[in-house]
């Protein structure tokens, strides 16, 4: 190339140096290209382990037990029955009557002043029993201990409530305004004919069935009224009372745990006519969660697709176009979908309405799932069968096992992605090194074109001094 020598017969060393170095500079550019699509290529992996990771999960949910035990319960009259079923209970159907619900005891004391209405001290012994000939019966419960509730002398009516309630008798009291008055109630903790309970006082003031210091509240059923019964009985404790098609059953609870297999009942209300209840296959359930598999697997095939494609149109290329694992994850999720399960009467996804369209996608034909579903065990055979062979696994589980094998610890979407970092640690280094190499190269230019700048400066000073002194000579 020509010299870039001043009018001054100097060089231009840095704009010299400069262009020499963009030229030095072109193979950085290059390994930062290929740094941008390594780049391209491990965040592609990074959406590919995502989706993976949700297509194995949806397919996995198809293969568990529970999914095939999923049952929905149903009452035709809900406020007066309840009816709850759990996974796993058996279709059924029955005709529910309530003639009592079951309730607590309740009884309540005279009227006073006021809650700061002074009672006076002593004791009350709270037992709970059966009264088994009536409201005026009582029988103790031998299991369970009379429980003594020490009252204080000068104790007020808030101070015998709050006595019963910490006494941990299997009574809560509370006080109730009638008008200016009150009124102290005492209800059993819970339901049921064996919970009744009798609360006699012992009196500090020495008589213990009157109806004037801590006697007042004293309530025993076998008593005469005024006489040691000196509360008033204001609901008596009492079992559930309910037929399921016409068999006379008692509970002493409204909420009935197992009235059936695996059904729960809560009783609201006494009815006039049988409720209709219901425990059915949710085949809704089945069906939801069988399409979210299918858009499970059409976003992982719409991902690996777009990532794998080049487009004509815009000439441009998917970061994972050409990639073999990428491809070959494509290759093995629609392998599946083609497989057939032996042992049952479906034995393909077609058989249940969905079928593969030309891009790889699933179409699910709702119609045909339902139909197919009416019989869950046929559906649970293709989809989870647990066979020993390969033939005769179902195809979730298939699935589910070729998401393990894809995202698991050596599993082919790892392995590329550590692949692809290690290539893009190696290229950093080759950057480094690179970057190292160009410093020392300018450098050395900078030397060796200030070297001659100066040699060619000192030359040209050296020929003005000599044109000078030719110029001085005389003329002949």
């Amino acid at each position: 190339m020509a010299s870039t020598i001043t009018a001054s017969s100097a060089i231009d060393v840095q704009g010299l140096v400069s262009s020499l170095m963009k030229a030095e500079r072109k193979p950085l550019e290059q390994m930062k290209s290929e740094a941008r699509k390594i780049d391209a290529k491990i965040s592609a992996y990074g959406k590919l382990q995502s989706q993976v990771a949700a297509f194995r999960d949806a397919a996995a949910s198809l293969s568990r037990l529970d999914a095939w035990r999923a049952v929905k319960s149903t009452s035709a009259t809900p406020a007066a029955v309840e009816i709850t079923a759990r996974p796993g209970a058996s279709a059924t159907q029955h005709a529910v009557s309530v003639q009592q619900l079951a309730q607590p005891q309740t009884i309540s004391s005279g009227a006073f002043a006021g809650a700061a209405a002074v009672i006076g001290g002593g004791t009350l012994r709270i037992q709970l029993g059966t009264q088994p000939s009536g409201a005026t019966s009582f029988t103790p419960d031998a299991a369970r201990a009379e429980v003594a509730v020490t009252i204080p002398a000068g104790a007020t009516l808030a101070d015998v409530r709050d006595a019963i309630n910490t006494s941990g008798a299997g009574v809560r009291a509370s006080i109730v305004r009638d008008g200016d008055q009150v009124r102290l109630f005492a209800t059993g903790s819970e339901s049921g004919g064996n919970q009744a309970f009798r609360m006699l006082a012992t009196d500090a003031d020495g008589v213990s069935t009157d109806t004037s210091g801590l006697s007042a509240l004293a309530f025993d059923p076998t008593a005469a009224a005024g006489a040691g019964r000196n509360l008033s009985l204001v609901r008596q404790a009492a079992d559930a009372q309910y037929t399921i098609d016409g068999v006379a059953l008692t509970a002493r609870s409204n909420r009935i745990a197992d009235a059936m297999d695996g059904v729960d009942l809560v009783l609201r209300q006494t009815t006039t006519a049988p409720v209709q209840v219901d425990v059915s296959v949710d085949t809704a359930a089945l069906e939801e969660s069988t399409k979210k598999f299918v858009d499970a697997y059409n976003a992982l095939n719409k991902l690996i697709s777009e990532q794998t494609k080049y487009d004509e149109a815009t000439k441009v290329a998917g970061p994972l176009q050409g990639d073999r694992s990428a491809v070959g994850i494509l290759g093995q999720v629609r392998s599946i979908v083609r497989e057939t399960v032996a042992g049952g009467t479906l034995t393909r996804l077609s058989d249940v309405g969905i079928s593969m369209q030309r891009d790889g996608s699933l179409a699910m034909n709702a119609e045909t799932f339902r139909a197919s579903a009416t019989d869950p065990s046929r559906l649970q055979n293709l989809f989870a069968a647990t066979g020993t062979g390969a033939a005769d696994r179902g195809l979730m589980l298939r699935f589910r096992d070729l998401g393990d094998r894809l995202i698991g610890a050596d599993g082919t979407v790892p392995t590329a992605t550590e692949a692809w970092e290690a290539r893009k640690t190696a290229n950093s280094r080759r950057q480094d090194a690179f970057e190292t190499r160009m410093t020392e190269v300018e450098k050395r230019l900078l030397r060796q074109y200030t070297s001659l700048d100066a040699q060619l400066a000192a030359a040209q000073g050296s020929s003005n001094s000599l044109a000078s002194a030719l110029a001085g000579l005389p003329r002949l």
